[in-house]
């Protein structure tokens, strides 16, 4: 009798800790999704799961809304911001227009990769706006704008191209600095 009593605590603590490992393991395969990089298509809504890094986001089913959460476990807080998959169409160059070197260092407005544009561009209609720089593709900036939290992709523009906005707000490109990483515009409407 001694041998099956001591063999019922050793079964019952195994099980145990086999059901805690299938519960740890089953919690874990459902926190670990793919992780895309939300920066590599400005245009495209961005997904991503909390797998250890420094921000967490997922798209709540295809409408364009993303919420983003802190990754420090803590629950503070959670932010939704809106991306719409359709960037703002470019408008080209007028005809003729011959385009200086793309690093002019011109424009009443500044934006560097990563970094909202300054100074503030002007509310209307009781909205805000701010352009970002997401990257620098040659003599093309790829570009940002968020109205009122609603981010939204612009099309790669170049020297001379415009960008309207919400019908509110017309920008125009007037330096594109791939070394500095810099963009510049002016608010044309």
């Amino acid at each position: 009798m001694t041998r099956t009593a001591a063999r019922r605590p050793f079964h019952r603590s195994g099980l145990g800790v086999l059901t805690s490992l299938l519960a740890v393991g089953l919690l874990a395969a459902g926190c670990t999704s793919g992780v895309e990089d939300p920066v590599a298509d400005p245009t495209a809504p961005s997904s991503a799961s909390d797998a250890g890094g420094a921000s967490g986001a997922s798209d709540d089913g295809g409408d364009g809304t993303v919420v983003l959460a802190p990754s420090d476990g803590g629950g503070t807080g959670q932010a939704t911001v809106e991306v719409s998959s359709d960037p703002y169409p470019v408008t080209p160059a007028p005809e003729g227009f011959e385009p200086p070197a793309a690093c002019t260092g011109e424009g009443a407005y500044l934006t560097e990769e990563g970094s909202p544009s300054t100074p503030d561009l002007p509310e209307r209609g009781g909205e805000s706006l701010s352009i970002e720089a997401v990257s620098i593709d040659g003599e093309k900036a790829v570009l940002s704008a968020t109205v009122d939290g609603g981010t939204r992709g612009i099309e790669p523009a170049a020297i001379g191209e415009t960008v309207s906005i919400e019908d509110q707000w017309t920008i125009s490109v007037t330096s594109v600095c791939g070394d500095t990483d810099q963009v510049e515009f002016d608010l044309i409407d």
